[in-house]
């Protein structure tokens, strides 16, 4: 019984990592643009959000959005790894956002910007860190993934309703 138990906790688990990065990809590669553009100034983007209305939607979309979208990334990369290196699940959400931002470039489905790569690493930061403090706390990763995977369902369920809302 507690075999099918802990089967089925990771068949729950794997299914809802998959549709973390199918609402990601969705979300990323969304819009598609008549020219390529390219943002490799640091800061440059979010200084001009900055100096506008940050409740607007479209800046805190930007702004809290990349970070937001990212986050998940972290906790994953840390529960994937068997070290719980912070360094590494740090360098696989920066190699994961430069790749989107190279592919949104080349396929112009979005803009080539440094400034979302940065907002990506913070928000998978965050998420190592929440990681970090949710295990020490928990002191059992076992129930800590089992914890986070029905977490992670609530917040797909609400991106889900919210994207549909949202794009309808």
């Amino acid at each position: 019984m507690e075999k099918k138990r802990h089967i089925l906790h990771k068949i729950l688990f794997y299914s809802i990592f998959a549709f973390y990065v199918i609402m990601s990809l969705a979300i990323l590669f969304r819009a598609t643009h008549l020219t390529r553009t390219i943002n490799l100034i640091p800061f440059h983007t979010i200084n001009s959000f900055l100096s506008r209305n940050i409740f607007h939607i479209f800046v805190f979309s930007n702004l809290f959005g990349n970070i937001l979208l990212f986050v998940p990334l972290g906790i994953y990369c840390m529960i994937f790894m068997h070290e719980k290196n912070k360094k590494k699940a740090i360098f696989w959400v920066f190699l994961t956002s430069l790749g989107v931002e190279i592919v949104q470039y080349t396929f112009k489905k979005g803009v080539g910007d440094i400034d979302d790569i940065i907002l990506n690493v913070l928000g998978g930061y965050i998420g190592v860190i929440f990681y970090q403090k949710w295990l020490v706390k928990f002191e059992n990763e076992k129930k800590l993934n089992l914890l986070i995977g029905a977490f992670a369902l609530m917040v797909a369920i609400i991106s889900l309703l919210a994207m549909i809302f949202y794009y309808h």
